[in-house]
């Protein structure tokens, strides 16, 4: 075979191109569909999953949001509660305070993770669910867990100052996942300064 019939049955680049661009294109619309498709469900579950982290940590009737004005008051505060995404007034059926609801979104040891953390008018931890995590399995993932004796118990209870043992508190880190025991920790207490700037 010569060199001109080895040019004639290799294919031009622009050909391999339109190929590479009809795939990419079938592809691109299968993703976009299935998106679609998909998006409100997911949004369902979504709202879902916070409402029975609501539940979970501090059970009340009703959740009113509060303006992150009236806590993100200046510079200094708007760093400091800036892993609040939402603080809410839980309320009873007469309308009564019973607490405080806030979610979170922080950075642990493998990406962010969000959590609700619930606080009585005490400010004392009524519980505290990860709803999202990338952390590692068997190690920060822990803090995810939900069954009875899981670690995030022994933040039930917990009031201004809680921090890890390693840290001069009282709770305990998970084995081998101090960085995301520390976050979650140091996250109630960001919630608690966040009600108590609320005046």
């Amino acid at each position: 075979m010569d060199a001109l019939e080895k040019k004639k049955n290799t294919p031009s680049i622009a050909k391999l191109a339109l190929v590479l661009f009809a795939v990419t294109a079938i592809v691109s619309l299968a993703l976009g569909l299935v998106n679609d498709v998909t998006k409100d469900k997911i949004a369902a579950n979504s709202v879902e999953k916070t409402k029975e982290a609501y539940a979970n940590v501090l059970s009340a009737d009703s959740y009113e949001e509060i303006s992150a004005d009236t806590y993100k008051k200046d510079e200094a505060s708007t760093k400091a509660f800036r892993t609040i995404t939402k603080l809410s007034t839980a309320k009873d059926s007469s309308g009564a305070t019973v607490g405080y609801v806030a979610e979170t979104n922080f950075s642990g040891a493998q990406g962010m993770l969000t959590m609700v953390v619930g606080l009585d008018k005490d400010l004392t931890c009524t519980g505290i669910y990860v709803t999202k995590s990338s952390e590692t399995s068997g190690l920060g993932a822990k803090a995810s867990e939900t069954s009875e004796g899981a670690w995030r118990d022994q933040l039930k209870g917990a009031t201004d100052g809680v921090a890890l043992k390693k840290d001069g508190g009282t709770i305990v880190a998970i084995t081998g996942a101090t960085i995301t025991s520390r976050a979650c920790t140091n996250e109630v207490q960001t919630v608690i300064n966040a009600v108590k700037a609320l005046g």
